[in-house]
């Protein structure tokens, strides 16, 4: 019983500290300037609703989170099936060089990003994909590759093989045994690799800084940062919104995505 306890109190403590920043921002965001300064620790006295309606509408965020969805589904969308479809070929499928492709995928894994950032750029430049959503969303999919591969060529092979040969004992195809059979039993790494392709384009600043020189083709997180820029035109506390914005739909695809997330990491804590 006290060893529950214990471990309930601390989880419980990790949470609020945890919790903490996000929640002071929050409050912050429904703050007045002069309130603001003059104590950033307590209740706003008057909540102030409207910093979200400058946040969004003043600093342009509507156009933003538009670029934003716009390359974060479509890398998404076309990042998870080139993954699947790798890593289902590679776990099931024999052909000639399969362990040399793997190896060229675990090799590509250990190059810094941002070692990749200029003749990426360059490449773009000379194809004419600078302020494109074409130039922006492709980068991405090569990214998520190397890692969403692996990922799921290892969900693929811990299937057995005897599902794939009693489905085709009753007379499936290979298309339909890996859509109807296997697939769906991949699910909560298809989930695990979702949020981390999610995450890594939403919240990256670097690559849609360095490939749009255009402000109509900004990002949500270059766009925040031209907000914070002119918190002295807006105030604070539409930045602070800002910052609410931005981090909202990561917190909400998390929350609904959670339960295959955890079920994915204990799966792999139990067969690894």
């Amino acid at each position: 019983m006290i060893k529950r306890l214990s471990l309930t109190a601390f989880v419980f403590l990790f949470a609020v500290t945890s919790l903490y920043p996000l929640l002071w921002v929050v409050l912050q965001s429904l703050k007045r300037d002069a309130e603001f300064f003059a104590s950033q620790f307590s209740l706003p006295r008057e909540w102030v609703w409207r910093n979200y309606a400058d946040a969004w509408d003043k600093a342009n965020f509507a156009l933003y989170y538009k670029n934003t969805l716009i390359i974060t589904a479509s890398s998404l969308i076309f990042g998870l099936a080139v993954c699947i479809l790798a890593g289902y070929a590679f776990a099931k499928i024999d052909f000639v060089g399969r362990k040399t492709w793997q190896a060229m995928f675990v090799i590509v894994l250990f190059v810094p990003s941002p070692v990749l950032l200029m003749p990426v750029f360059f490449i773009n430049r000379d194809m004419g994909l600078i302020n494109t959503y074409i130039g922006m969303i492709g980068p991405y999919i090569c990214g998520a590759v190397p890692l969403g591969v692996l990922l799921m060529s290892a969900a693929f092979r811990s299937l057995p093989n005897e599902l794939s040969e009693s489905a085709r004992m009753d007379g499936c195809g290979e298309w339909r045994t890996f859509i109807r059979i296997l697939f769906p039993l991949t699910l909560p790494t298809v989930a695990t690799l979702c949020i981390l392709q999610f995450i890594s384009v939403w919240t990256d600043y670097m690559w849609p800084l360095i490939a749009n020189t255009d402000p109509k083709m900004y990002t949500i997180t270059v766009g925040m940062t031209q907000l914070a820029a002119k918190k002295f035109t807006f105030g604070y506390g539409p930045v602070f919104a800002g910052m609410v914005i931005t981090t909202f739909v990561v917190i909400l695809l998390y929350i609904v995505l959670q339960k295959y997330f955890v079920r994915a990491l204990t799966d792999g804590a139990v067969k690894g």
